[in-house]
């Protein structure tokens, strides 16, 4: 899903805990309604340290929000 407004484009994905390993979770993109490449999702398999997925209480599910860096 994207949001657009009059200075930047927001990419909001979903993914889902896969597997386990000893520092970090596995994450799969799941695919939404907007291919972003020719593999169709725009990040991929992502590995969130175990530490912080502990501090966000293990969800099996998470979201990433992209955007554009905003300086000053």
């Amino acid at each position: 899903m994207t949001t657009e407004n009059d200075e930047d484009t927001t990419i909001r994905l979903v993914f889902r805990k896969r597997r386990e390993t000893k520092r970090t979770i596995l994450f799969d993109e799941e695919l939404g309604e907007q291919a972003w490449s020719d593999k169709d999702v725009a990040v991929g398999p992502l590995y969130v340290q175990k530490q912080a997925v502990e501090m966000m209480g293990n969800p099996e599910v998470i979201d990433v929000i992209i955007q554009p860096h905003k300086e000053g």
